[in-house]
């Protein structure tokens, strides 16, 4: 059963409301790939308020494919030199825990981690508190997918060009951070 268009909207503005007051991360990762194998080769986390926490690249366990450098623009070369997940993680935990983690397709970034850990040989024993914004911008935009049987997704691009906000999707891992920050403040009604 489709759910009432503005009430669903109504819904979201709230919902993109009290967590913006709980003061998020913004996270964002670009990776080698799609799939179960693949890992995390860019991280970025941005605090509440759009400054930069933490950014890096990460050395993956086996060579960027070229189908997956052509999207983000990340090499092997330019990775060579960076240290390695296990090595990030330390830190990369230290800026997440304890806080609520915003991402566009946070599954995706949460599954990603939990991968980058397993390509180690790591025991994933996080328990993260996430918010998924895409999901929050589908009831925001209200528009239902039939054959879902669900609000539509929209990629994140769509959501920037939705709300006209002046910053790039580059497939970087702080851009997307800081585009993310901006949808969610715009779900609001919030400047970001």
């Amino acid at each position: 059963m489709m759910p009432s268009t503005n009430a669903a909207k109504e819904s979201a503005v709230k919902m993109a409301a009290q967590k913006i007051a709980e003061k998020p991360v913004y996270i964002d990762t670009e990776t080698t790939g799609l799939e179960k194998t693949d890992e995390i080769i860019e991280i970025s986390i941005v605090d509440y308020d759009g400054s930069l926490l933490y950014t890096s690249l990460v050395k993956p366990s086996r060579p960027i494919p070229i189908e997956s450098q052509r999207i983000h623009g990340i090499t092997n070369e330019m990775v060579a030199s960076s240290p390695s997940w296990p090595i990030l993680w330390p830190t990369v935990r230290t800026h997440l825990y304890g806080r609520l983690i915003a991402a566009y397709n946070a599954p995706f970034d949460l599954r990603m981690m939990e991968q980058s850990h397993a390509r180690y040989r790591l025991p994933w024993r996080e328990k993260l508190n996430a918010l998924d914004v895409l999901p929050l911008f589908s009831y925001f935009r209200g528009v239902w997918n039939p054959m879902r049987n669900s609000m539509k997704y929209f990629k994140l691009d769509e959501a920037r060009e939705f709300f006209k906000i002046p910053l790039p999707n580059a497939h970087r891992s702080t851009a997307d951070s800081l585009l993310t920050r901006a949808v969610l403040h715009s779900i609001a009604g919030l400047p970001f």
